[in-house]
C-alpha cells in the first residue's frame, strides 16, 4: 500500500472530511478522494460511508486506521533513531503536566532542553495528576510531570523536585485565625476553597490532614476549582482558605492580599514526579528530555 494513500485516508478519518483533509495536506479534494478510492479498490472494501456531507468510517476503515497509526508511529521512531546516528535529535515530544508543573516547572525544563535540541517539536498538554497519568498510560503523552507517583505497574515514576504546600487565607482572616491556638479548630472554623479530586495538591493535603488526625471531610468546602490561579484569585477575593504550592503563591503573598495561615503540625512537603511508560518505545528526544528532568532545575 502506498504511504501517501494511507496518509490521505488517515487525515480523512481524523477530520471526517475530504475537503478539510485536502486543505491540511495541501492537496486538492479530488486527489484526496482518488487516494482513498485507490485504497478501497486495492483492499476490495469500502472504507467510508458517504452520507451526503457526513463521512463515517466503516468497520474496515476503523481497522485500517488502527494499523495506520502504528505504521506512522514506527516511521517516526525510525526517523528519530536515524537522525540520532548523525547526532541530530528531532521529532515530536508530547509532555503532560499537572497544574503546578505546567505553569512553573515544565517551561524552564523546555527552555533548557530546546537550547540543546532546537529541532524537537514540543506540545504541552494540561490536566490534573490523574488525567496526566492516564495520558501517559494511554500513550497520548510521552512524558508526564505530576504531583504524585503513578500506581499502574507499567508506569515508571521518578521524583525530580520537592515542593512545599502552604495554607493561605485572605490577609485579615489569616491574622484573626492565627490567634486560634488549636490547629483543628483553626482549620474547621473557616470556609475552604479546594482543588478538584484527583489533583496532586488535594492528595497531599488529605495525607497531611490524616497524619495530623483531621478528617478532610470535616472541612467546610464552599468552592471547588480546577487550577492554582483560580485558587489564588478566590482566596484573594475573600472566599476562604486553601492549600497551594509555595511556588505558585509567592507573587500573591508579595502583593499582600493573601497571607500564610499557620499550619504547624501539618507535614505538607511533596515530590513532583516524572512519569513514563516502562514498556513503550522511547525515541531519542524522550530519552534526552527524561535525562534533563533528572538533572534538576
Amino acid at each position: 500500500m502506498d504511504i501517501r494513500r494511507l496518509q490521505a485516508f488517515a487525515k480523512v478519518y481524523d477530520l471526517r472530511s475530504f475537503s478539510k483533509a485536502g486543505e491540511e495536506m495541501l492537496l486538492s479534494q479530488p486527489t484526496i478522494s482518488a487516494h482513498v478510492m485507490a485504497l478501497e479498490e486495492e483492499l476490495d472494501t469500502q472504507l467510508f460511508d458517504r452520507l451526503g456531507r457526513t463521512i463515517l468510517p466503516t468497520q474496515a476503515g476503523n481497522v485500517l486506521y488502527r494499523y495506520c497509526s502504528a505504521i506512522f508511529s514506527q516511521l517516526d521512531h525510525a526517523r528519530a533513531d536515524i537522525l540520532a546516528l548523525s547526532k541530530r535529535v528531532a521529532g515530536e515530544l508530547i509532555i503532560g503536566g499537572s497544574t503546578i508543573p505546567a505553569q512553573y516547572i515544565i517551561p524552564r525544563l523546555i527552555a533548557r532542553f530546546l537550547g540543546n535540541y532546537p529541532e524537537v517539536r514540543i506540545e504541552v498538554r494540561g490536566g490534573d495528576t490523574s488525567e496526566i497519568i492516564a495520558m501517559v498510560a494511554a500513550g497520548t503523552a510521552h512524558v508526564g510531570i505530576v504531583g504524585a507517583p503513578a500506581s499502574q505497574a507499567e508506569l515508571v515514576s521518578k521524583p525530580i523536585l520537592q515542593d512545599e504546600l502552604v495554607l493561605i487565607a485572605p490577609a485579615a482572616l489569616a491574622v484573626a485565625r492565627a490567634k486560634t491556638g488549636d490547629l483543628k479548630a483553626r482549620l474547621l472554623g473557616v470556609p475552604w476553597v479546594m482543588r478538584e479530586p484527583g489533583s496532586g495538591t488535594q492528595l497531599a493535603l488529605e495525607q497531611a490532614l490524616t497524619q495530623a488526625g483531621i478528617d478532610m471531610h470535616e472541612l467546610r468546602v464552599v468552592l471547588q476549582v480546577h487550577s492554582s490561579v483560580a485558587i489564588l484569585e478566590c482566596v484573594e477575593a475573600g472566599l476562604g482558605v486553601a492549600a497551594i504550592s509555595r511556588m505558585a503563591a509567592a507573587n500573591y503573598l508579595e502583593r499582600g492580599g493573601i497571607a500564610l495561615l499557620p499550619s504547624e503540625g501539618l507535614a505538607m512537603r511533596r515530590d513532583f514526579f516524572v512519569i513514563q511508560h516502562g514498556r513503550r518505545y522511547m525515541f531519542p528526544a524522550q530519552r534526552l528530555f527524561l535525562r534533563a528532568c533528572g538533572n534538576g532545575l
